[in-house]
């Protein structure tokens, strides 16, 4: 029996991530993998956008604060036709266009850099009250890994949110219990 839409789209997502990464040599997998089903669903069901107008000022907006999974998005975009494929295999290459962590890059569906976690609910509100300033109503899907919520900023962009009512804006939370230096909970 066939999947539904977005079960196929996961699975070729996951397919373009594990060839991307192999092909690089390096990257992060697990969380990527990981969050492909979130992503199928998003830009298929979700997300307001238009590949053919990357820019349209009423598309909505993804915040990768968990840079290191960005081959979950470069494989999404990809799959939504905002790049060709080819430009998949130059992940982590000198003279590519993707890297590690996103580099902004609009016109591929790129909102934001990312590295450092921590930062990308920041983004996410600023984004948000812009929005609000410029009459605006598209909306933020804004997402953070567990092991960043030790991040003083990201409560302070909680914070922010709520004093401001950024009811625009979606955290979604990688909670896949492991950070860099072990468990979650323990550290």
């Amino acid at each position: 029996m066939a999947g539904l839409p977005s079960e196929q789209d996961a699975l070729t997502i996951r397919r373009l991530i594990i060839e991307m990464l192999s092909r690089a040599g390096s990257g992060h997998a697990g969380g990527a993998l990981g969050m492909a089903d979130v992503f199928a669903v998003l830009y298929r069901d979700v997300l307001s956008h238009k590949p053919k107008n990357p820019t349209w000022d009423g598309r909505d907006r993804v915040v990768l604060s968990n840079g290191h999974i960005c081959p979950v998005l470069y494989a999404t975009l990809c799959h939504h036709g905002y790049f060709l494929e080819k430009e998949l295999w130059k992940l982590r290459q000198i003279g590519g266009e993707l890297q590690g962590h996103p580099h902004e890059k609009p016109e591929w569906g790129i909102e934001t850099s990312s590295g450092p976690l921590g930062q990308g609910l920041s983004q996410a509100i600023g984004m948000a009250l812009a929005a609000r300033l410029a009459a605006q109503k598209h909306h933020i899907y804004a997402f953070l890994s567990d092991g960043e919520h030790q991040e003083g900023q990201t409560w302070e962009a909680y914070m922010a949110g709520a004093k401001y009512a950024t009811e625009n804006v979606t955290v979604i939370i990688d909670r896949n219990f492991i950070q860099i230096s072990g468990v979650t909970e323990h550290i």
